[in-house]
């Protein structure tokens, strides 16, 4: 999640404020990622004439991989092309989640696979065919399902304003390049199971969170953040490319007075590694030393003005999802910040 990523609002702080406790079944930093495991066979290692462009089952998890186009063998293309309803970011996000539960522990490396697919007059999918295999035949079927369920677009025109069926081409490509991305070390011991310096402190005081800002320029100012962790305490680094829903982040509600940028500094940097604990079982940016966090707040206005934000992480092994309100108050040219209190 982006650190800029707006709130609708105040009252949305009242409500959650509270902490939500897990039980020992809880399934930790949030994930609703499949379990992967990592394979031993590497194609890249193979000579060129043997190498295929195989599938790392990792770029299941990006965004990027998931490319829905136009047939390239169509004779005659629309005037205006079919579109799904809600957007093309929307349409992402039903590929992926209901396709990433597929792509399962052990499933090893896999080929990029090819389902054709036509919209009709009506909006609806029709002539749905695997073309290309990924080379596992549940996921396979799983992606043909998906497809054939999904939900109905906006059907082409022709130049004269009549709907026209329209034949698509839906693709699983590595990570948007031909490139094998990057392979992350693995942790030999999970961080949840390395011993705690001490886990009565990590289950009473596991962190102190703290923040300031400081001019910088005309209407610009830095906040900073600091996390000190204590008893061994840990969460999810908002550096992490996987979806995780216990990552650390900071919102703060719309408003047209203030900026707050989405690029930011973690110090230090987190790293990513492969984590083989069950409650992750993949790739993840641990937080486990003091850390501190700098991003450019902007003023656009000279008005006094108050508006709320929060910080939201779950903090490990505690397990529990914390979040810390906080007001922003403009005053007299004067911009402050305090933790907030009901």
């Amino acid at each position: 999640m982006k650190a800029g990523k707006h709130i609708v609002g105040i009252g949305i702080l009242l409500v959650s404020g509270s902490f939500l406790s897990c039980s020992k079944d809880c399934p930790k930093v949030g994930t609703a990622e499949a379990a992967i495991s990592i394979s031993s066979f590497d194609p890249f290692r193979l000579p060129k004439a043997e190498q295929e462009p195989w599938l790392d089952p990792f770029v299941f998890f990006s965004d990027k991989a998931y490319t829905v186009n136009a047939s390239p063998t169509a004779k005659n293309a629309p005037a205006t092309e079919a579109s799904f309803i809600g957007g093309k970011d929307k349409m992402i996000s039903y590929l992926k989640a209901n396709i990433v539960p597929s792509v399962t522990k052990g499933i090893g490396w896999l080929k990029p696979p090819v389902v054709n697919f036509s919209v009709n007059t009506l909006g609806a999918v029709e002539s749905v065919e695997l073309v290309e295999t990924s080379g596992n035949a549940g996921l396979d079927e799983q992606m043909v399902k998906v497809i054939e369920d999904m939900p109905r677009w906006k059907p082409a025109q022709s130049a004269d304003g009549k709907v026209v069926s329209q034949p698509f081409e839906f693709k699983v490509i590595q990570a948007a390049c031909d490139q094998k991305p990057p392979i992350p070390p693995t942790r030999s011991v999970s961080m949840y199971d390395v011993p705690l310096l001490d886990r009565e402190i990590a289950m009473e005081h596991p962190y102190d969170l703290n923040f300031s800002v400081k001019k910088t320029g005309e209407g610009q100012y830095n906040l900073t953040t600091t996390m000190e962790l204590h008893g061994g305490s840990f969460y999810v680094s908002p550096n992490s490319t996987r979806d995780l829903k216990g990552k650390f982040h900071l919102e703060v509600a719309n408003h047209d007075h203030l900026i707050l940028e989405d690029k930011f500094r973690e110090i230090p940097r987190s790293k990513e590694v492969i984590d083989l604990h069950p409650f992750v079982n993949g790739a993840v940016d641990w937080v486990s030393e003091d850390t501190k966090y700098e991003h450019t707040l902007t003023v656009t206005s000279k008005e006094d003005f108050d508006i709320g934000g929060k910080y939201q992480f779950t903090i490990e092994p505690k397990c529990t999802m914390e979040v810390i309100p906080f007001m922003i108050k403009y005053r007299s040219g004067v911009l402050t910040i305090e933790k907030w209190t009901c």
